[in-house]
C-alpha cells in the first residue's frame, strides 16, 4: 500500500471520528508530520503539552474510539460505494477551491466530474420555502445559465436549491449538490432519486466521512465549498435569517461575485436578498447581469434558437403563449379560453402542443411559462 493510500486512509478516519474538526486534524498533522502517524500515535499527551487549548476530553474520547475504528473496512467501504478523495496536493481537487483559506483538507466525490475542465461553474441558492415567483425565477435562470454552458452548484436542501438541481438536469446540463453528511446519507431523504440522477450528470461533494450524519452545525460549513467552488452565487428569495445570506458573505469574503434577485417589498423572503443589493451585491434582472458580471461573452445561441422554435409556432400558439407570458401567475384553463376567445378544444389541443415543446408547464391546476 502507498504513502498516498496510507494517508487517506488516515485522515479519512481522523475526519470521521472527530466529526470533521479540520482545526484539530490539521494540528495533529503539524504535530507529527503526517495523517499517517498521527493515526498511529499511542497517546495524545505530548500534543497537549504543546496546544493545551485543546480539550482533554475530546483528545482522549479520540484515542479511546480508535481502538473500537477499523480504518481500513472504513477506506473499503468507500471504495464499494464508487466514492473518491482528494488531497487538495491532488489535480483532481477543484483548483477554485483551492483558493479559499479553509479549504477542506480533501474532498470526497460520487460522480466523474472532473472540476477542472474550462465550463464556468455558479452556485444558485435561496429559500427552503420559494413562492410561485421564486420557483419561476429559479427556473428561468437555472435554463438560461445553462444554455450558456454553466455548471450549476448548490445545496440539494428543499426550495430553490432543488429547482436548481432539477432544471439543470431537465436541460441536459450538469449539476453539483455540496452535502453536510456523509455521501451515503442523502439530506432531506425525499431527494434520493434526484441524488442519483445528479450522480449521472455531475458529482455530489462533501468534507464529511462516510456515516457522518447531516447535523445542524454541518450545513454552514459547507456553504463556503458551495461559494468556494463558484465564479459567483446568486440568491433566489431569502429571509434575513436565511442560511443563503451566509453563503453569499462567504463569497464575499472569497473574492467571488454576490448576485441577488430583488423581489416584491411585501413578501419577507426579499428581504434578504435586497440587504444585499443594498450592500453591494449585484442585482440580477436577467442572465446577461450574471455574464456581463463575470466578463463572459454573451452568445447568440439562446436566443437563435428561440427564434427558430417561436418562427415556427402557429397563429393559435404564438396566442396562447402571449396570453400566459403576460401573467406573473399560472392561468387557469377557462381563463385562458376566455382571453383567447378560441374554442375549448382549440386551446386543449394548442396548450398540450406547447407542453410537448417545453415551452410551458402545468403548475398546480393553471400553466406558465417554462421558458
Amino acid at each position: 500500500m502507498n504513502s498516498l493510500n496510507n494517508e487517506k486512509i488516515a485522515y479519512n478516519a481522523l475526519n470521521f471520528l472527530s466529526d470533521c474538526n479540520i482545526s484539530l486534524i490539521k494540528k495533529l498533522k503539524d504535530f507529527y508530520g503526517s495523517f499517517y502517524k498521527a493515526w498511529e500515535a499511542s497517546d495524545y499527551n505530548e500534543f497537549l503539552q504543546n496546544y493545551p487549548l485543546f480539550s482533554p476530553q475530546t483528545l482522549q474520547n479520540l484515542f479511546l474510539a480508535k481502538n473500537d475504528f477499523d480504518p481500513i473496512k472504513q477506506w473499503e467501504q468507500l471504495n464499494q460505494l464508487g466514492i473518491k478523495m482528494f488531497f487538495t496536493e491532488e489535480k483532481n481537487y477543484p483548483s477554485l477551491l483551492k483558493e479559499i483559506p479553509d479549504a477542506p483538507f480533501a474532498l470526497y466525490q460520487l460522480g466523474d466530474f472532473d472540476f477542472n475542465n474550462s465550463d464556468a461553474k455558479i452556485s444558485i441558492v435561496g429559500t427552503r420555502k420559494p413562492t410561485s415567483y421564486g420557483k419561476m425565477v429559479a427556473e428561468k435562470i437555472t435554463k438560461e445559465l445553462v444554455n450558456y454552458n454553466f455548471i450549476t452548484i448548490s445545496g440539494l436542501a428543499y426550495g430553490i436549491d432543488s429547482i436548481c438541481h432539477q432544471t439543470t438536469l431537465e436541460n441536459n446540463g450538469k449539476t453539483i449538490a455540496i452535502l453536510g453528511s456523509g455521501l451515503n446519507i442523502i439530506f432531506p431523504s425525499i431527494n434520493k432519486k434526484l441524488s442519483e440522477k445528479i450522480i449521472k450528470n455531475g458529482a455530489l461533494i462533501s468534507e464529511y466521512a462516510l456515516n457522518t450524519p447531516p447535523l445542524k452545525h454541518h450545513f454552514p460549513a459547507r456553504n463556503r465549498i458551495i461559494s468556494g467552488l463558484s465564479l459567483g452565487t446568486i440568491v433566489i428569495e431569502a429571509s434575513i435569517k436565511s442560511g443563503s445570506l451566509i453563503t453569499a458573505r462567504l463569497a464575499a469574503e472569497q473574492n467571488r461575485e454576490v448576485f441577488a434577485i430583488p423581489g416584491s417589498i411585501f413578501s419577507s423572503l426579499s428581504e434578504g436578498c435586497h440587504q444585499l443589493i443594498q450592500s453591494g451585491a449585484k442585482l440580477v434582472h436577467s442572465t446577461k447581469d450574471v455574464l456581463e458580471e463575470l466578463n463572459i461573452e454573451i452568445t447568440e445561441t439562446e436566443n437563435s434558437l428561440f427564434q427558430k422554435i417561436i418562427e415556427s409556432l402557429s397563429i393559435e400558439e404564438i396566442k396562447l403563449l402571449d396570453i400566459i407570458k403576460q401573467t406573473e401567475y399560472p392561468l387557469l384553463v377557462d381563463e385562458i379560453i376566455s382571453l383567447s376567445g378560441l374554442t375549448p378544444n382549440i386551446v386543449n389541443q394548442t396548450l398540450t402542443l406547447l407542453e410537448i415543446k417545453n415551452l410551458i408547464k402545468l403548475d398546480g391546476n393553471g400553466y406558465r411559462l417554462k421558458i
